[in-house]
């Protein structure tokens, strides 16, 4: 069978509602509040203090 503007676009719209559906499980599925963040020794050598 060809392929047919109509039968891409229907797939996109199928890909699309796909996408929305596991972001929103996802989201559902989350904590409350985000983690906490952590002070790493490896991650503080890159931050820059700009008052200097």
């Amino acid at each position: 069978m060809p392929d047919t503007k109509s039968g891409r676009e229907r797939k996109g719209r199928g890909k699309r509602q796909q996408l929305e559906d596991h972001l929103a499980r996802r989201e559902l599925e989350a904590d409350d509040e985000p983690p906490e963040p952590t002070s790493d020794v490896t991650d503080t050598e890159y931050l820059v203090d700009l008052d200097e």
